[in-house]
């Protein structure tokens, strides 16, 4: 997982190829041997990890705590179910993208002068608020029942679940791909300068504001195009589903995962969402359960589980040295 130190630009991009076509294989692999069970819950966790990649964008890349970014899991999920009514998939799709940038757009607009805190607050706010949006604009949302009876992207060979899982992995290994190679990229390098120095960066002629403004509407496209296949995957959309305990699960999974690394998105959907499913029982403690995570990761674990896998490969590497 770990990228060597010092290698060329065009190694690092072949790294994250690789990476991102054994995601790509590996949802694929899972779709053909998993059953019904738990190919749904693979396919949950491809989808947050989808959305993680987004919140790793904003959150890891140039230090935004967004509380909001479930609205554009709404976009996307209401979005899909009312377009795929009377439209093609890829209207469905783009049509609720463009959306999500155009609100990412007035939000940042709304929130720029708004940092630290305040910005979370503010996000939460914009988070709660469409929630209420949801359950009020009944003739596009359904309100408090929802729309049931969402179509899923057929894909040869798979039913089900498998479907949403096959899918949801291709676009998780491209978002992969593009995360990584953003974070190398001169807007990436601008990204991380606004998160560790503001005005350094500032001083060095790096706008801010223009900065923010692009991170959260690249941010926005991951969430939205996993709401449309959170939609698909349980063929049923309602205000449930856009809680606050949803905008805590993304924002969990980056900084579990390790805000800013590149694996974050997939290992964090795997502690924030997999874990929970397999440990169904205790679902009504889930929200304490994220609760103890986030804790621990803020005061013992500050990288979260890029900390974990950066010890054990200090490990390895220093029983390789001492055995070689």
């Amino acid at each position: 997982m770990a990228t060597a130190r010092g290698a060329s630009p065009a190694t690092r991009q072949g790294v994250h190829l690789v990476e991102a076509a054994a995601i790509a294989a590996g949802a694929i692999a899972l779709a053909a041997v998993l059953g019904p069970h738990e190919a749904q819950i693979a396919a949950m966790t491809a989808i947050f990890a989808l959305a993680g990649v987004g919140l790793n964008i904003l959150v890891g890349y140039t230090g935004l705590v967004s509380l909001g970014h479930v609205v554009f899991f709404a976009i996307g999920a209401y979005g899909w179910a009312r377009l795929t009514e009377s439209s093609s998939v890829g209207l469905a799709l783009l049509l609720p993208i463009l959306v999500s940038l155009l609100v990412a757009g007035v939000i940042v607009l709304v929130t720029l002068r708004v940092v630290g805190y305040y910005f979370g607050i503010t996000t939460l706010a914009i988070g709660l608020l469409s929630v209420v949006v949801v359950q009020n604009a009944t003739p596009i949302t359904g309100g408090y029942a929802g729309i049931s009876g969402i179509q899923q992207i057929a894909v040869p060979g798979f039913v089900g679940p498998g479907q949403v899982l096959v899918m949801a992995g291709l676009v998780l290994a491209v978002a992969y791909y593009l995360q990584s190679s953003l974070r190398e990229s001169p807007l990436g390098a601008a990204m991380l300068a606004t998160r560790f120095d503001v005005p350094a960066s500032q001083s060095l002629g790096v706008s801010v504001a223009r900065v923010r403004l692009l991170a959260f509407m690249i941010s926005s496209v991951p969430v939205t195009i996993a709401g449309a296949f959170l939609a698909q995957l349980v063929h049923y959309i309602g205000p449930d589903q856009m809680s606050m305990e949803t905008s805590i699960r993304l924002i969990a999974i980056a900084i579990i995962g390790g805000r800013g690394w590149r694996w974050a998105p997939v290992l964090g959907a795997v502690v924030v969402v997999t874990l929970p499913e397999l440990l169904r029982p205790l679902a009504e403690y889930r929200l304490v359960f994220y609760g103890v995570a986030l804790a621990f990761v803020a005061l013992f674990m500050p990288r979260g589980l890029n900390q974990i896998v950066t010890w054990a490969g200090g490990r390895i590497h220093a029983l390789r040295g001492s055995t070689g």
